[in-house]
């Protein structure tokens, strides 16, 4: 999922155990809240920025790409559009192919297929269709298709990826520069990762796998295996709904918090395999399921890597979301890897200085956001839970 004419990347409230599938839970801590549309965009700091909305939707935008030559979004219940002065038209419909029981199902990720003079074809993650029954749990696909193919195109299935709960789904995806894939998924669902999945390696659950199309079929790089194990990368992660990379050759994730702390993981070389230490950790402290939130900080074990950013869930903050890598503008001097949170409307931007890891606060919106990117002019774009992209930027 890249940033090219304007990228908007959704976060999904893909959120933390507070957030991690209310049904999921013995004793639900969060209550997902209606996603009421706010009609107007308001900036409670800094207030000498400007909050306008740019496009107007009555489901949550999850992408926004560039296809050949056009501009498209995608939306959460299954629509993808293209985008320009008259509008949005849509081109292909998948409502009936993706699930949109839970609020974290839905067409999650697309990707162009770049490399391929005039191509259309994308990639997508979404979470099946099926029976709406709680007991019934979809799984997560990564398919193909062309956008040519009209409203009713249908995904060829490329992987297909079983959950436990229906909560956790991940997903994101990117192509790398040297033509391979990198997709994000959560480690299942559940609360306090039940089944273990965040410290098995061998389940491509709570991970980034990376691959390559091989005669159309998804195979480790490397090796040209099948082998699922084969693929996983990166492990230890709960639900990394979105991440970037950077023009260094950086990767940065945004991963869900379980109750106390929310993160953000940088690996200065994405293709480095890495342990992120869930479900034994949280943000930097041991994680148990009877861990107080004052547990004390400690050191990671030998093997595993601890986030460089965490925030914890005081002054209403309570799930990360993160979104696109952004080139130095007017409004973000330093560029860096955008990240918000769902219920507070904060903003943040991440880049790497001379001393390590610095952030800086943009602004607090007054709505639910889902997501996060960047426009053309430099605008911050926020993605409302009930619909909508507001930009933010200097008057």
């Amino acid at each position: 999922m890249r940033a090219f004419f304007l990228a908007l990347l959704v976060a999904l409230p893909a959120l933390s155990g507070c957030l991690g599938g209310a049904e999921e839970e013995t004793t639900p801590s969060f209550v997902w809240p209606e996603p009421i549309d706010v009609n107007e965009c308001v900036l409670t700091q800094p207030t000498n920025l400007t909050c306008e909305q740019r496009l107007n939707t009555t489901a949550a935008v999850v992408d926004y790409d560039t296809v050949g030559s056009d501009v498209f979004v995608t939306l959460l219940d299954g629509t993808i559009a293209r985008w320009d002065a008259r509008g949005m038209q849509t081109v292909v419909n998948l409502t009936t192919s993706v699930s949109t029981c839970h609020n974290e199902q839905g067409l999650l990720a697309l990707e162009p297929l770049s490399g391929l003079d005039n191509t259309t074809e994308v990639l997508i993650v979404y979470v099946e269709a099926g029976p709406c029954d709680p007991s019934h749990v979809s799984d997560v696909i990564l398919g193909r298709l062309s956008l040519d193919e009209g409203l009713d195109a249908i995904p060829e299935v490329l992987l297909r990826v079983p959950q436990v709960k229906r909560n956790h789904n991940g997903a994101d995806l990117h192509q790398t520069l040297d033509g391979t894939f990198l997709m994000s998924l959560g480690d299942g669902g559940g609360s306090g990762d039940p089944n273990g999945h965040g410290q098995n390696a061998s389940s491509l659950l709570g991970t980034v796998i990376h691959f390559a199309l091989t005669n159309g079929s998804v195979s480790a790089v490397g090796n040209g295996s099948e082998d699922r194990d084969a693929l996983v990368l990166h492990h230890g992660l709960r639900n990394p709904f979105r991440m970037a990379l950077d023009p260094t050759g950086g990767l940065w994730i945004a991963d869900v918090g379980q109750r106390c702390w929310e993160e953000v993981n940088h690996l200065a070389a994405w293709n480095a395999p890495t342990n992120f230490g869930w479900s034994q950790r949280e943000g930097q402290m041991p994680f148990t399921s009877e861990a107080s939130c004052d547990t004390p900080l400690t050191e990671p074990e030998a093997g595993m890597t601890d986030p460089v950013l965490t925030y914890s869930h005081d002054a209403g903050r309570c799930s990360i979301l993160g979104g696109p890598w952004v080139e130095p503008s007017a409004l973000v001097p330093t560029g860096g890897f955008l990240y918000g949170d769902f219920c507070s409307g904060d903003v943040w931007v991440a880049h790497v200085g001379p001393e390590g890891i610095v952030e800086t606060h943009i602004a607090t919106t007054n709505f639910l956001i889902v997501g996060l990117g960047v426009a053309e002019d430099g605008a911050v774009l926020v993605s409302s839970w009930a619909g909508g992209v507001y930009a933010v930027a200097l008057p």
